[in-house]
């Protein structure tokens, strides 16, 4: 049985996959008392993405939907800067999106198919078990990855709601184009 919904959406899986494996590692990453606010920041960060695009997908309305992708946009790209610190602070490598180690992680944890959840250790494993700053470099990358690529699908629903809001209008002329057709037949 296919999925309805948001469920159905790439970004959302996507999301989803960048929320669980963040949920994992952030807490690892930023274990320290003094850490507190930046791994809290980065994980609200994660939970708005994916809950921006579950509540985002559910409106009736264009405008707030355009909001909501908004939103969930703007929080993938806020732990995606996030992200790109941790590389840049811990003087790792940011991989090329053809790199073949991104690649593996992408087909086994990849969209169509329903993902297992991954976890810190997981990936660290299909990464050949790198430990230390190597394991580091790829969980980090992984995120960006997904962060990037759940990124341009949000701009491409947010264009597609833009132009069936351009099309049709917003809610409120729908209700409104409704009540005066109602208006009208008395």
């Amino acid at each position: 049985m296919a999925e309805a919904g948001y469920k159905s959406l790439i970004s959302y899986k996507l999301s989803r996959i960048a929320f669980d494996l963040g949920w994992d590692f952030v807490p690892r990453h930023y274990s320290k008392y003094e850490d507190h606010r930046q791994r809290d920041q980065i994980k609200q960060a994660l939970r708005s993405l994916k809950q921006n695009i579950v509540e985002g997908s559910s409106e009736r309305s264009l405008s707030s939907k355009l909001k909501l992708y908004d939103v969930a946009k703007s929080s993938g790209m806020e732990a995606l800067e996030d992200f790109e610190d941790i590389l840049r602070l811990e003087g790792l490598s940011k991989w090329e999106k053809e790199d073949p180690r991104l690649k593996k992680l992408q087909m086994i944890f990849e969209i169509p198919s329903n993902p297992p959840n991954p976890s810190y250790p997981s990936v660290l494993k299909i990464l050949g078990g790198l430990e230390g700053n190597g394991g580091l470099e790829g969980i980090v990358n992984y995120l960006i990855d997904l962060l990037k690529r759940a990124g341009y699908l949000l701009d491409r629903q947010i264009n597609a709601v833009e132009e069936k809001h351009q099309r049709e209008g917003g809610y409120n002329e729908k209700l409104l184009r409704k009540r005066l057709e109602y208006r009208s037949k008395f």
